[in-house]
């Protein structure tokens, strides 16, 4: 019951935080739920304990799937280039460099222990990138190549993380190992969401040949793919499930076109459904993350 009353809070703060942001049009209203968490937790004292694996599967998943199917095809191609050279280099980049300063700052840290920490902080997040970039009026060109290095950059910045750790507790950095793992994360998690994507997609066409052309059923449907390619492609294949449901959500908006053109009854449910989701999701993460502060 704890939970169904956690769910039924968090839903009216997102609400009541888009209230307000109406009326104090220049405060973000990402800022604003942070602030709702915080009060949430400091005068309310409630306590949402934030599992990892849970909140990435639950809130992550889905976002990036979103982002992924919204972004522009032309754009993301044209700007391929830059996009993996910040995605990659500049996450490492930012680590060594990041990780030297802060132990410049804090000498107590050990290095590996501050290479880990800049680690967590290089890679850009996706959902504060698409809350931030509402209130800011940026070139389009920036826009795009800043939102399309937060989509892909996990990969670099969970390598970094990983073998930060690594090197604190044991002592030994591997560079070959390192490399490794990055490429077997970041490629085969790529091609999990590739593949998967181009099944699911056979597996919607096929049974629309069949006659289930219910408009609920493939909305549900549609749902239902950034979680399945997540955790497949985490818990079986052991490979970045955050590469994966962006891969599938590029891949399913390829299809796009062809959805408009046989069912734009399904294309309207969908997307209104997806805006209903996505509206809630990333309230709920800054809110989580308000209440997240005082811990």
């Amino acid at each position: 019951m704890l939970i169904v009353e956690a769910v039924i809070l968090l839903v009216v703060l997102v609400l009541i935080s888009n209230v307000i942001s109406h009326y104090l049009t220049f405060i973000p209203v990402s800022l604003i739920q942070i602030a709702l968490g915080l009060v949430m937790a400091l005068f309310w004292e409630i306590e949402i304990p934030l599992d990892t694996d849970w909140f990435l599967l639950l809130f992550i998943a889905p976002l990036l799937f979103n982002d992924g199917r919204r972004f522009p095809k032309r754009e993301l191609w044209q700007l391929r280039g830059p996009i993996f050279a910040n995605s990659i280099l500049l996450v490492f980049l930012t680590t060594v460099v990041g990780g030297y300063f802060i132990y410049l700052m804090i000498p107590r840290l050990s290095l590996s222990v501050s290479f880990a920490l800049a680690a967590i902080l290089s890679p850009t997040d996706p959902v504060a990138v698409q809350s931030i970039s509402k209130r800011v009026k940026l070139p389009d060109r920036i826009l795009h190549l800043v939102s399309g290095e937060s989509l892909v950059n996990d990969a670099s910045g969970l390598i970094a993380f990983k073998y930060a750790v690594a090197a604190t507790v044991t002592g030994v950095f591997s560079f070959s190992h390192a490399v490794g793992d990055f490429l077997y994360i970041s490629i085969l998690g790529f091609l999990a969401g590739f593949v998967l994507m181009l099944m699911i997609e056979f597996l919607r066409n096929l049974l629309r040949q069949q006659g289930i052309n219910d408009v609920i059923f493939n909305t549900v449907l549609q749902l239902m793919t950034p979680f399945v390619v997540y955790v497949i492609t985490e818990e079986i294949l052991h490979a970045s499930g955050v590469i994966a449901v962006v891969t599938a959500g590029v891949v399913s908006h390829t299809q796009g076109n062809r959805l408009v053109e046989d069912s734009p009854e399904l294309k309207l449910v969908s997307e209104k459904t997806w805006d209903i989701i996505v509206y809630l999701l990333n309230g709920i993460v800054f809110l989580i993350l308000g209440d997240e502060l005082p811990l």
